[in-house]
């Protein structure tokens, strides 16, 4: 006896383990491959608008995010299964879009530090000797030496370092 094909369940969670491809009409992939060459077309006419340079980056990240979503749907056959894989699937792009954000505000400021060290070299001999204020270094103030016969330390200031002696 043969049942209908709304009876099967095509292997999404039956007991018995057996799994049935999902066999779509023709015109689906015909309408998939129809949508995914307008988006595409959609992109490359983007591309020759001038959106500024944030803007053309987030209309090429909308229409990939799309046409990633279209093939996913319909050739992984997400837009039939579980809905706990969409879950899965969302998640990740999320998480996708997250780490291009964190990396995006990475990519604003580099080239920063190049423009500062270059007023302001490192001397290599000491390069600790400059005092850090800022984002410029300030080279310590150099103290005159004490007269042989100066007073003590001031109070509450430390007293100067022994220097070793040489054998």
């Amino acid at each position: 006896m043969s049942t209908s094909h709304a009876e099967h369940d095509h292997g999404h969670g039956s007991g018995n383990g057996d799994h049935v491809p999902h066999v779509l009409p023709f015109k689906v992939y015909i309408g998939t491959f129809s949508t995914l060459l307008f988006l595409t077309v959609v992109t490359v006419g983007a591309s020759y608008v001038d959106l500024g340079h944030m803007g053309n980056l987030i209309v090429a990240l909308l229409i990939a995010t799309i046409k990633a979503s279209v093939v996913a749907l319909i050739f992984m056959h997400l837009k039939w299964d579980h809905k706990f894989h969409a879950i899965i699937f969302v998640s990740a792009l999320i998480f996708l879009a997250v780490f291009i954000g964190i990396t995006m505000s990475d990519t604003q400021f580099r080239g920063e530090a190049e423009a500062i060290e270059g007023k302001n070299p490192v001397d290599l001999k000491d390069p600790f000797k400059g005092e850090r204020t800022g984002d410029i270094a300030v080279p310590k103030a150099v103290a005159a030496p004490a007269a042989a016969g100066s007073a003590a330390p001031a109070a509450g200031s430390a007293a100067p370092a022994a220097t070793p002696a040489k054998h």
